[in-house]
């Protein structure tokens, strides 16, 4: 360096003191230098480490996002299944006490089972698929329909007057407005004659129909717009000639099918009083569409029938006797030949008297079976099915008559449970052949003794 007057001391940049001062120097920038390229290397490290956390971030919520939309659907799901199901249960209850009100039938089925059943008739008109249940709900197996078409199913049941309020809760809306659910009522037992009111999410429409062979006709008479979802119940009320249509109890539209409409009329009788529910598919050419599942059918008599309660009578007036052969056994085809007072069952066979129970229940069962010859030790049998088509079994016996006397007559009374869709039908236990009379003509017989079937629900 120099001094502040310039002055140098001999030396000062001679020898290592030049060298030392370039080693300094390129020790010095090549620490910085170093040092500089260290911290890019680490400040690129920081850089990955925090692009790698925020990628990670990025992934959990997606996956976040991807688990809560599933919970989400799951929850919508859920929220729809307990809609309707809370629907159905309601509108059962109304059905229950509307029937409760007038004696008449009170009808309900939320489809929780796996099969439609042999409780309905079914009806299809155009190539579609059967109706299934899919988690509870009714509705066309999706694939294999061809073209447009649909499946109506009558319930075995009917009402017990000709005023009936019949309702369906809706279930998945799966496709398009242009393909309508049914609701029938009004109905002969063959769909030959009904009234109908079709269900579209943004209206419903009332009409009457005929089937003919393998075609079913829907004539169309009034319609109302209104929107219609998962969870609602569209009603319809038949009182009179007038057809009215609710959603959650609301009219939406009525009409009055007066003698003077143009004919045909739909019939109104004892001979139409089935009801039911239809869903359709509909083909536009380039695309199908579904109807909406239906998730429970209600139904109800709105006025009290002549006879009320739920039961059976048979018996049998000839005095003719029907051969009962030896042993334990349901009784012969042709034992009765009258039906008496009968209300919310299904008489299979009269002769047999086979009776399928359509209201779950407690029923007091009594029969009694008057003898063409005197016998010993005989007994009656209460047989049951749990379905139509289904196993018979000797469910319950009664007492035998004396061993030691002879008699003409023999009889029992039961309390059995019965649920919805069993079938029941007397029986017996001879030790001989022998023969069920109406009117006794023997002398010994008690006088007014016969053979007779009759059963009553005990409760509701």
């Amino acid at each position: 360096m120099t001094s502040p007057d310039g002055w140098v001391p001999p030396g000062a940049y001679t020898g290592s003191s030049i060298r030392n001062l370039q080693k300094v120097t390129w020790d010095s920038a090549r620490a910085q230098i170093l040092s500089s390229v260290t911290a890019s290397f680490a400040g690129v490290g920081a850089i990955g480490s925090n692009l790698n956390s925020a990628t990670k971030l990025a992934l959990n919520a997606a996956t976040d996002a991807q688990s809560g939309a599933a919970r989400a659907q799951a929850s919508a799901v859920a929220v729809q299944k307990t809609t309707t199901e809370n629907a159905a249960s309601l509108e059962g209850l109304v059905a229950t006490q509307i029937g409760q009100a007038t004696g008449g039938t009170a009808f309900s089925d939320a489809f929780n089972r796996s099969q439609l059943g042999p409780d309905y008739t079914t009806f299809k008109t155009g190539p579609v698929t059967d109706l299934r249940l899919i988690d509870g709900q009714v509705q066309l197996d999706r694939p294999g329909d061809r073209t447009t078409g649909d499946v109506v199913a009558l319930s075995r049941t009917v009402t017990g007057t000709d005023d009936q309020r019949v309702s369906v809760v809706v279930g998945r809306i799966q496709d398009h407005h242009s393909a309508a659910a049914r609701i029938i009522v009004r109905s002969a037992t063959d769909l030959s004659s009904f009234v109908y009111a079709h269900v579209y999410r943004d209206s419903v429409h009332l009409g009457w129909g005929t089937r003919s062979g393998s075609t079913t006709v829907y004539n169309f008479w009034k319609s109302g717009d209104t929107a219609v979802g998962t969870g609602d119940t569209v009603t319809v009320e038949a009182v009179g000639r007038t057809y009215s249509v609710l959603v959650n109890g609301v009219l939406v539209t009525a009409y009055t099918d007066e003698d003077t409409a143009v004919p045909p009329t739909s019939p109104i009788g004892a001979n139409n009083r089935s009801f039911g529910l239809g869903c359709q598919y509909y083909w536009t050419g380039s695309l199908g569409y579904f109807s909406f599942a239906i998730n429970a059918l209600v139904a109800a008599d709105l006025s009290s029938p002549p006879i009320v309660g739920t039961g059976w009578s048979l018996c049998r007036l000839n005095p003719e006797a029907v051969a009962q052969p030896e042993g334990v056994a349901r009784v012969a085809d042709g034992t009765f030949d009258n039906l008496g007072p009968a209300r919310n069952v299904a008489l299979l066979s009269v002769g047999r008297g086979e009776v399928q129970i359509e209201k779950t229940g407690w029923y007091a069962i009594t029969t009694a079976f008057a003898l063409s010859s005197s016998t010993t030790g005989a007994c009656v049998g209460l047989w049951t099915a749990p379905a139509l088509g289904g196993t018979w079994s000797l469910s319950r016996v009664g007492a035998s008559t004396a061993d030691n006397e002879r008699s003409y007559s023999v009889g029992s009374s039961f309390t059995v449970f019965l649920q919805q869709g069993s079938v029941v039908a007397p029986g017996y236990r001879l030790s001989d052949d022998n023969g069920f009379v109406g009117a006794a003509t023997n002398g010994t017989a008690t006088n007014g003794t016969t053979s007779y079937f009759d059963g009553a629900l005990l409760s509701y």
